[in-house]
């Protein structure tokens, strides 16, 4: 039987291709080795590999790049429904959008402290971390979220009441 000792020594038969085939895919090739990996392991640990190991993990490699793949095409498709454009929005909802952004952006200015300036950072630019936007607004990494979510309560409450 091989031991998880013996599954790492036949790691040379499914690294490479496991590296080939996340870059043909724009894959993250440690999430796909580790997939692999696990596979490996679970199976030693229940009973062993099959004789014919590297061919086994080859194969395993084949299914887990599949699987990754189907996943990142269901994120993607969440993300961005088919590519297509959904139907242009008539003027009135054209209006009441408008109206709702000026309404949302009335409420964060009147929001209290570091609120605004981090809600806009927040919504101006998404993809910075916490690092980034720490340097950007000058303060402790560590106080963005709670602060954030302080923010974020606020700023329900504030347009609850104005709803209501």
């Amino acid at each position: 039987m091989l031991t998880h000792r013996s599954v790492a020594e036949l790691r040379p038969a499914f690294a490479p291709l496991a590296a080939v085939l996340a870059r043909r895919h724009r894959l993250d090739p440690q999430e796909l080795e580790q997939g692999v990996w696990l596979r490996a392991c679970e199976r030693a640990a229940g009973g062993g590999l099959p004789g014919d190991a590297r061919s086994w993990l080859r194969g395993q490699t084949l299914h887990e790049c599949r699987r990754l793949t189907r996943t990142a095409d269901r994120e993607r498709a969440v993300r961005s429904p088919a590519g297509r454009p959904g139907p242009a929005p008539s003027a009135e909802q054209q209006v009441l959008a408008a109206g709702r952004r000026r309404t949302v952006r009335a409420a964060v200015a009147a929001l209290p402290g570091r609120c605004p300036e981090l809600l806009a950072a927040l919504a101006g630019a998404p993809d910075l971390t916490y690092r980034e936007l720490a340097v950007l607004l000058g303060m402790p990494r560590g106080s963005i979220g709670p602060t954030r979510s302080r923010c974020l309560a606020c700023l329900r409450t504030l347009l609850h009441g104005l709803r209501a």
